[in-house]
């Protein structure tokens, strides 16, 4: 009798589901894109909301130094400079890091620097070298077609811990209710899991929490929110997709039903529910 063969699920074969399912997707946004949207962001979250819960959950230790990648406008960046970390906070967007200067700037940081990094770069010869962190952390910032690449990346800078989120539902651009009031269907998102697995098959023990949180769309007036929801169900379907007519036509009649006027905007009664997977692991 010959013994059961089985074959073994290596961080490849799992990265290369990543790729497989990469390449179905919308083209990621580049850097003129969050240039853009630079604009609109804030410094920092409030109290007891994402922000707080993910660095409560990063247990990062008093003086201990932190890699920060994709560090937007500094949401963890900011709070932990505060806190008195040495800080390299990286991003691929220049107006990004403009705004968490002047962010810096306003509160009297320093032990907060800045430089311009993508995931793709080669971040050893951008003179960020093994081991020169306690902690590495990318929040809500992995967009990259190479996930074990990336995952490998933050692991090799850390001395000690990593930490990361990856969206658990659906985008957090897309208003799950909205789509499927008009009858389509919300695809679930597997981010996370492809990050547990390609960790487990490099030795390393992935802790996996949750972080939920609330969002918001403010407008102006019916139009801009019927011009925001168009766009979303347009971008979830596809332009030649049978079912795109019958939503956007009804799309007016859903909005006079679920907006309501707040301090003289408009949002939807109900604001959108986004669980992001928060994931660390330890070196040793």
């Amino acid at each position: 009798m010959h013994a059961e063969q089985h074959s073994l699920i290596t961080a490849q074969d799992w990265n290369n589901a990543w790729k497989a399912s990469w390449a179905n997707r919308a083209e990621p946004h580049g850097s003129t894109y969050w240039n853009t949207r630079a604009k609109t962001f804030g410094g920092k979250d409030s109290p007891g909301s994402y922000t707080g819960q993910f660095l409560e959950l990063a247990e990062i230790l008093p003086e201990e130094s932190v890699f920060d990648m994709g560090c937007g406008t500094g949401n963890l960046s900011v709070p932990l400079g505060t806190a008195g970390h040495n800080v390299l906070a990286a991003d691929f967007s220049s107006v990004m890091l403009n705004r968490l200067n002047e962010n810096l700037q306003k509160h009297d940081i320093a032990c907060v620097k800045t430089t311009l990094l993508s995931w793709e770069d080669n971040w050893q010869e951008c003179g960020i070298l093994p081991e020169s962190y306690d902690v590495c952390v990318a929040s809500r910032s992995i967009a990259t077609s190479d996930l074990a690449d990336s995952l490998a990346k933050l692991t090799t800078i850390a001395k000690r811990r990593v930490c990361v989120t990856l969206a658990h539902g659906a985008s957090p651009r897309i208003d799950d209710k909205l789509l499927r009031d008009m009858g389509i269907e919300v695809p679930p998102n597997y981010d996370f899991v492809y990050a547990i697995a390609i960790l487990k098959a490099q030795g390393f023990i992935p802790e996996l929490r949750y972080i939920p949180t609330e969002r918001r769309d403010y407008f102006t007036d019916k139009e801009e929110a019927v011009e925001k929801y168009s766009e979303m169900i347009t971008t979830a379907v596809g332009n030649n997709s049978p079912k795109l007519p019958d939503a956007l036509e009804r799309l007016p009649k859903w909005l006079d039903q679920n907006l309501e006027s707040q301090d003289g905007m408009l949002t939807l009664k109900h604001p959108r529910q986004v669980p992001w997977a928060f994931i660390s692991w330890n070196k040793f």
